[in-house]
């Protein structure tokens, strides 16, 4: 593929946007118009689906996704704790029975001898 070099006016917000989108994905201004007419190109083609491990995704739309899976971490690290509560739990009564159990059984009217 050989580099054409083309002229292309933007608005002054266009623009703005342009350098930031640069800024974030430190890539230069060139590579940012690039890839947006190639995932364009794409979306309209219907092909965007099989780009995904290479497309574009917004700030913060990862910054929304890295906090939801803190918070899914956080649950999950929650949930652990509870269930090893409950089991120790669980393990203690199955103890007490067996212990219960393990004890001479009298007749309700043997306690009174």
């Amino acid at each position: 593929m050989s580099k054409v070099k083309k002229l292309v006016r933007l608005s002054p917000e266009v623009a703005d946007q342009l350098k930031e989108i640069a800024g974030k994905l430190n890539i230069s201004e060139n590579e940012a118009v690039s890839r947006a007419i190639s995932h364009y190109y794409l979306s309209l083609k219907g092909e965007e689906q099989q780009t995904i491990s290479g497309a574009i995704v917004p700030f913060s739309e990862y910054q929304k996704t890295q906090e939801q899976l803190k918070q899914a971490l956080y649950k999950v690290g929650e949930l652990e704790g509870s269930l090893k509560v409950k089991e120790e739990l669980i393990a203690e009564l199955r103890d007490r029975i067996a212990e219960l159990k393990a004890k001479p059984s009298r007749k309700w009217w043997e306690f009174w001898r």
